[in-house]
């Protein structure tokens, strides 16, 4: 699967508060004379291991998976519904009228079997984004595919470029997932090596990533560690739907510079990414520039992305680009490969299981261009905690649904902290805005401009934002068995009334593919 060619833009920091307020809550409505692109949400059929499945996908009518507009031409696109239950769409990490968000019961309702929506709006960034179902658990059907903002001022930056999705993969389905995991039962998903599932309580060598501060780049390390396993067991590991034993043999020539956009939409699998034999340059997370970082092993949260580009040798080869799951030996990947180059056989698991993400990387991101310097006017503590009995997490000590919420005022400089009690690390999503992290674990910085977080476990951090986009915006862990088990809240402008906020429907959304009397909505 080859993805069109996109440009990479970093998006501008310095709106004024008032052009934002006249643009975004109005949105733009589509003249007569623009093009309209469907995305139609259905069933397909998928093989992983020999055995062939009903999953989803969000294609166009041609069948390409994704949408990829230009930044000039703005959003223009219709939803199409053609599964059997309802489902909504996210526009994951975008800046957007609040009523286009395509969450559920926050700021739209859900689009009905066979129904469509509209969604119609200015672009404010190019790069590497993503869309996803913000319905129930239908991510993990893999109802997710790229959204590449494309901007001809960047095209230079790379001879070449490629979307890679990561996902994780279960025949399980997801709904029962959720119940083994409130049940304590594991392994979550559907393996049947309960084995896989044990944390190891002796310390054992771990892959994790280092920094060298002698060549200033990323490499891959060991670290003496108990072995901790993630919540869910997953039977295989997807990079453009495909598993590592047929992987994507992408073709590139001899002395190419290839732009790799990585998405890591995966529902509870975080992610190392080895480069192996390319060295590579790390020039943006979630769609957003930094300054350039070298290295050949980077960390990829749930919901995050990377764009790293690589330099292909003049001697040509093919060079295998792996994704190894965290605490685990599952991968999957690609392959660079040049004319006449034969292709390596990949073991399909690593031999040495990885350690848990941490700040190693985040810690040394820095952005070009940063929030403007002023005070901080609110601080919105977010305290992150739960436990594995019962399976309940919450922020603040509150599980949704609920009708609390985040408040700021309009215009506000709005300062996050981030506090997570618990033993795991939870990517924080805030919808409709760009962030910026300022701390980590009391080390100011002037870090990336993200949409999405990875706060690990145990740790503090802070991040900073200007309130200029008007609306109930979502404000969750991005694992969406975390989200849907309560650690989900709202970030709520006083002046925001909110008319499809109904936390109360939340519980009756259908969490698998087939309908059930409990996935009706109501007007």
């Amino acid at each position: 699967m080859i993805f069109p060619r996109a440009f990479y833009f970093p998006s501008s920091r310095g709106l004024l508060p008032v052009l934002a307020s006249l643009i975004f809550p109005f949105g733009l409505q589509a003249e007569e004379s623009e093009e309209v692109t469907k995305l139609f949400v259905r069933e397909v059929p998928l093989t992983v291991h020999g055995k062939t499945v009903t999953m989803t996908a969000i294609e166009q009518e041609d069948g390409t998976h994704g949408y990829y507009p230009d930044k000039s031409e703005g959003m223009h696109v219709e939803v199409v519904n053609q599964l059997k239950v309802p489902t909504s769409i996210h526009w994951h990490g975008l800046i957007l009228p609040n009523p286009m968000d395509g969450v559920p019961f926050l700021t739209q309702n859900p689009i009905e079997p066979g129904e469509s929506q509209r969604y119609d709006f200015p672009l404010q960034q190019s790069g590497t984004y993503w869309m996803h179902s913000h319905y129930a658990l239908q991510e993990q059907y893999l109802t997710s595919a790229p959204l590449i903002i494309g901007d001809k001022s960047q095209d230079t930056l790379a001879d070449r470029e490629y979307t890679v999705m990561l996902s994780d993969f279960s025949f399980t389905p997801a709904a029962e997932i959720l119940e083994n995991l409130r049940r304590g039962t594991m392994p979550a998903s559907g393996t049947k090596d309960a084995a896989m599932s044990e944390q190891s309580p002796e310390p054992q060598t771990l892959l994790t990533q280092g920094w060298d501060d002698r060549s200033q780049r990323f490499l891959k390390t060991t670290v003496e560690a108990p072995l901790k396993r993630p919540d869910v067991i997953y039977d295989a590991l997807l990079a453009n739907r495909r598993t590592i034993d047929d992987p994507e043999i992408l073709e590139v020539q001899p002395g190419e510079t290839v732009l790799l956009r990585l998405i890591g939409a995966s529902c509870a699998t975080n992610f190392f990414i080895n480069t192996g034999l390319l060295g590579a340059e790390l020039l943006a997370v979630d769609g957003q520039a930094i300054k350039p970082l070298r290295g050949n092993y980077f960390q990829m949260s749930v919901a995050q992305r990377l764009d790293l580009r690589v330099t292909i040798p003049q001697r040509g080869g093919a060079f295998p680009i792996i994704a190894q799951a965290e605490g685990s030996t599952l991968i999957c990947g690609v392959v660079l490969k040049t004319p006449e180059a034969k292709v390596p056989t990949i073991p399909v698991q690593a031999k040495t299981a990885t350690g848990i993400l941490d700040n190693t990387q985040e810690r040394r991101l820095r952005a070009p261009l940063s929030l403007s310097q002023r005070a901080v006017d609110r601080t919105l503590p977010m305290v992150l905690g739960g436990k594995m009995k019962g399976y309940v997490w919450t922020i603040n000590g509150k599980a949704y649904p609920n009708r609390d919420s985040q408040n700021v005022k309009y215009g506000e400089r709005v300062e996050v902290v981030y506090t997570n009690t618990t033993k795991m690390g939870h990517p924080m999503h805030l919808h409709g805005l760009d962030f910026q992290v300022t701390e980590i674990d009391g080390e100011k910085i002037e870090g990336a401009m993200r949409d999405t977080l990875l706060v690990p476990a145990g740790a503090n951090m802070k991040m900073e934002f200007d309130a200029i986009y008007p609306g109930v915006w979502a404000f969750h862990c991005h694992i969406p068995y975390h989200s849907a088990s309560g650690m989900f809240t709202v970030l709520k402008y006083e002046e925001s009334k909110g008319k499809f906020w109904r936390p109360e429907m939340v519980p009756l959304e259908n969490l698998g593919l087939l309908p059930s009397p409990s996935a009706t909505s109501e007007d």
